[in-house]
């Protein structure tokens, strides 16, 4: 299959047919900045405390929200870490929350909270574009779910798992989707970019790509959720974060926030940015 904007690239290597993880073991990890966070939440008070570490670097963040104020405290602030875009990336996300297009895994309400440099506070109004794959490890936009397949069999018109919303005034934008199935060589992951200088319509347009990243999940909750309904009619193997190339780039610090909702999850990733920035491309190592 030629090679565009949206087929798959060398830029990852998530589903090749041969030695996929050892392809993704062997690389040197990139240099990174600094890392995404995750967040834990006391309900009652509706104070937010955010945590990042990157090396010997320790960032709190504190967010209480009264109504629409919101106060941001912050001992540090660091960029969170650029990451692969992937081969599967497609441009011209469609406006919406709701990404599941009734497709068959275990709920997942998904948070992205953006913070903006140099004071970490809430960055409103920036898009935030997500995409992940199904409870088989196929994207939607190609056929198979190995590099191999998809080069051999081609691309198709779905869209499903994909979406971009506008973060509001307390930096977050809400998906409702699954909580994502995995393929050889890759642990379990979404993947997301902040988007700033847009235009919202239909789909969103034109502006600059301030970050691209990628959430990750508590390998005890990830085992359990795979090991049960559709996700447990697909035997291969599944890479684990401590297996995972790119998840060594990122850091523990990139693991969503998760807690029981109704009868499946809500998650949050708080990612640390430079809306003014456009980093250059992440290596696949």
């Amino acid at each position: 299959m030629p090679a565009d904007s949206n087929s798959p690239s060398n830029d990852d290597q998530p589903k090749a047919s041969i030695g996929r993880r050892e392809l993704l073991l062997g690389g040197a990890a990139a240099l990174v900045l600094a890392s995404c966070s995750s967040d834990s939440s006391d309900k009652a008070s509706g104070t937010t405390t955010t945590s990042a570490t990157s090396g010997s670097t320790t960032t709190a963040v504190e967010t209480t929200t009264t109504g629409a104020a919101t106060t941001t405290t912050v001992d540090a602030c660091v960029l969170s870490p650029e990451l692969t875009a992937g081969p599967y990336y497609l441009a011209n996300p469609l406006n919406r929350t709701d990404i599941t297009e009734a497709l068959p895994g275990t709920p997942l309400e998904f948070k992205v909270q953006v913070l903006a440099l140099p004071e970490c506070a809430p960055l409103a109004g920036a898009a935030v574009d997500i995409w992940h794959c199904d409870v088989g490890g196929e994207y939607s936009g190609w056929n198979g779910n190995s590099l191999a397949e998809t080069e051999s069999e081609g691309k198709n018109d779905k869209s499903f798992l994909r979406g971009v919303q506008l973060t509001d005034e307390n930096g977050v934008a809400t998906f409702t989707t699954i909580f994502p199935g995995f393929y050889d060589g890759r642990t379990v992951h979404i993947h997301l970019k902040v988007i700033e200088g847009g235009k919202m319509g239909d789909t969103y347009a034109g502006g600059h790509v301030a970050h691209i990243g990628q959430a990750f999940f508590e390998e005890a909750l990830t085992a359990e959720i795979v090991s049960q309904g559709e996700y447990a009619k697909f035997t291969h193997e599944r890479t684990t974060n401590d297996q995972d190339s790119i998840f060594a780039q990122a850091g523990p610090g990139a693991v969503t926030s998760m807690a029981a909702k109704g009868n499946g999850w809500g998650g949050t990733f708080t990612c640390m940015v430079d809306p003014d920035a456009t980093p250059a491309p992440a290596p696949l190592f």
